[in-house]
């Protein structure tokens, strides 16, 4: 009788003795945490090297930049590693399935640290919120389990190479490299919390297809122990010893290096200066110029603000000379020009709040407010007065056409107008033609006594597709966007010359500017530097006459000057002054800081031209002179001497004396 045929082994045979395998020992989780850290320091370098400019300060910055990051990355690694080798070494075997749910709630800990605001985003958005409970903690833990499943797939491939073919070991470092390689890639200058929690899962996939490879050399016990103390003088030194200034603002020019993002929060403190600083005080114009300002100024006056949402100022300085916007051009020539203006933040909620309030972002109450998609940070639970109201009270008719769902009053934005009209719903943006045509038609019909009018236009608002110009860069159908602008501003010179000749007065600005790649960054709301908080302000009409004011000043200076126009005191907790002395009395002068906001970096600038941004989260300091560097190139902390010093400890006193703190209250992160 023939020998009977052996069972073929199924296919899939591999596949199950692979995930029979599961979960992987806790000590080779360790030893795949450390290979993965090595992967991300290699990947960091590559980043660092073709994508952050080369430092002004020349190669051994550049050293100290690469030498930080590979320190940091393995330290927060080392931590990372830690619980799964004291379980190795502690806990029985057969409480591992009991143990890796441990550590996936610890790292569904560490995701909800990196990733809660931008999950709350996430959750509030779909269906106008009404999931939210579900959603929200649904995302947190899957985010969290996401570190389990890199675990369980890179150990999964690394023992079906081990064991059956080498060819499935390259699937690990395939899958990681390309989730570093995205980390490194998308959201370029934003969300440094999407990046850590891409780089964390990628890397956990990438080291777990290797550790059979690296555990055969860590077989003699002094290679073990050696490797564990070099282990722990990683992890002691990357915490102990903090980059200097220099380093840390090149370490956060590639967003990819998320791990000087982690220590700056737990473990970095703000750079020190050697002299404190007094609350810088405002030094206004005399009472007398108060009142010589408003000789000949119109008894009644209609005014009409309009703001345009991302419309930079050296836009509009540089194509005035060439003439593109004629009625920018005529307004600014024809007008008070300030150009040296800032908006007090990068954020539209941020800056037109601050200019409706005359408060800082800091001095504000901001809580999480709206329903569904329109639900972020603001201030609507803030009592402070909002300068329409006031002149609402005083008798002069108010009136506001909004463009945004955010700038109706119930969000405490642009509160207190006794005539209120949106044109939009949701998250829309208006046109430019939906709010002008209504602002128009009720500045033709108003009667005698006094008005203010305001509008919030979107033009020219990413992604730059209401121009004639549809096609070509951002830059083009950005600058078409200012040509629909300059046109409907046209038609409010017109209008007002029509009706309000002898006491109209119109005043232009914006609420914050626009980046097309200074700083690595593009759009808004991201930084502090001048392409985003420069901002043109403008006032033309009755009373005025062509003036270039050059000192600093700031939209919160706006509320007290529309006020003193009609007569009307600033309340006393207002951080702006008037400019209409400036405009009107040539002796007159403003002396004192102005302030800029967001994300938690807070910024100052100084009478005589310095610009101070501190970054609360990322323990940086910047300082730069824009007499020299209009660019903001070169940084002069911890070069600059005592003036610099000085600078930045005024701004830290003014912070300290003027921040919210109240019932537990701290300025929150506004994404």
């Amino acid at each position: 009788m023939a020998d009977e045929e052996p069972d073929k082994p199924r296919w899939w045979a591999p596949f199950a003795a692979a995930a029979d395998a599961l979960p992987p020992a806790p000590a080779e989780a360790a030893v795949g945490t450390l290979l993965g850290a090595v992967a991300v320091a290699v990947t960091n370098a590559a980043a660092i090297a073709i994508m952050v400019p080369w430092p002004a300060e020349g190669l051994g910055l550049r050293l100290l930049h690469h030498g930080f990051d590979l320190l940091e990355v393995l330290a927060v690694a080392v931590w990372l590693a830690a619980p799964l080798q004291l379980w190795a070494r502690l806990a029985p075997k057969r409480w591992s399935v009991a143990g890796w749910w441990l550590y996936g709630v610890l790292s569904t800990g560490g995701m909800y640290a990196i990733l809660h605001l931008n999950l709350q985003r996430q959750a509030t958005a779909i269906l106008d919120g009404k999931l939210y409970a579900v959603l929200y903690p649904t995302y947190v833990v899957m985010c969290g389990l996401a570190v389990l499943a890199g675990y369980f797939v890179g150990g999964f491939f690394g023992r079906l190479g081990r064991d059956h073919h080498r060819a499935w070991r390259v699937a690990p470092p395939l899958i990681g490299t390309i989730g570093m390689v995205v980390g490194h890639a998308i959201l370029r200058d934003d969300y440094p919390g999407v990046h850590a929690a891409i780089l964390w899962v990628a890397a956990t996939v990438f080291g777990m297809g290797h550790v059979d490879i690296v555990r055969t050399r860590l077989r003699s016990k002094p290679t073990r122990r050696a490797v564990l103390v070099g282990c722990a003088v990683v992890a002691t030194t990357g915490v102990a010893i903090a980059p200097p200034n220099d380093v840390r603002v090149q370490l956060f020019r590639e967003p990819g290096a998320v791990a000087p993002w982690v220590l700056a929060q737990l473990t970095w403190r703000l750079p020190a200066v050697n002299v404190v600083g007094d609350v810088p005080t405002m030094r206004a114009s005399r009472e007398a110029h108060q009142q010589r300002a408003l000789l000949g100024f119109p008894q009644d006056p209609v005014v009409v603000m309009v703001t345009v949402d991302a419309l930079r100022a050296d836009v509009v300085d540089a194509y005035n000379r060439q003439g593109r916007f004629p009625w920018l051009k005529y307004l600014t020539n024809g007008g008070v020009h300030f150009r040296h203006a800032s908006s007090p933040g990068s954020q539209t909620s941020v800056s037109l709040t601050s200019l409706f309030s005359g408060r800082y972002y800091s001095q504000l109450r901001w809580s999480r407010f709206g329903e569904g998609k329109t639900r972020f940070l603001y201030a609507a639970d803030d009592q402070t007065v909002r300068w329409p109201q006031l002149l609402s009270d005083a008798g002069v008719e108010t009136h506001s056409v909004l463009g945004l769902i955010f700038l109706q009053s119930r969000f405490g934005v642009a509160r207190g107008f006794e005539h209120e009209r949106v044109v939009v719903t949701g998250r829309r943006h208006g046109r430019a033609p939906t709010i002008m045509r209504p602002l128009l038609s009720k500045l033709a019909k108003l009667k005698q006594g006094p008005a203010f009018l305001y509008a919030h236009l979107m033009e020219p608002h990413e992604p730059y597709n209401r121009g004639r110009v549809r096609e070509g860069s951002a830059w083009e159908r950005y600058l078409s966007e200012v040509d629909v602008v300059d046109h409907w501003l046209g038609q409010l010179v017109d209008t007002m010359k029509r009706h309000h000749r002898r006491r109209g007065i119109i005043i232009v600005s914006a609420d914050h500017g626009e980046a097309f790649g200074e700083h690595g960054t593009k759009f808004h709301t991201k930084t502090l530097y001048q392409e985003l908080v420069h901002v043109p302000l403008i006032f033309w009409g009755a009373g005025l006459y062509r003036r270039v004011v050059d000192q600093p000043v700031g939209l919160v200076d706006v509320g007290p000057t529309v006020l003193h126009m009609f007569r009307q005191p600033a309340p006393a907790d207002c951080a702006g002054v008037s400019l209409l002395p400036l405009m009107r009395v040539h002796e007159a002068t403003v002396s004192r800081p102005v302030f800029i906001e967001g994300r938690l970096r807070r910024g100052m600038y100084t009478d005589d031209g310095l610009k101070v941004i501190e970054d609360t989260v990322r323990k940086v300091v910047e300082v730069y002179d824009l007499n020299d560097d209009p660019g903001e190139l070169h940084n002069l902390f911890g070069r600059g001497g005592a003036r610099v010093d000085r600078a930045v400890a005024q701004l830290r006193a003014w912070y300290q004396a003027n921040t919210l703190r109240k019932d537990g209250y701290e300025p929150p992160y506004k994404p």
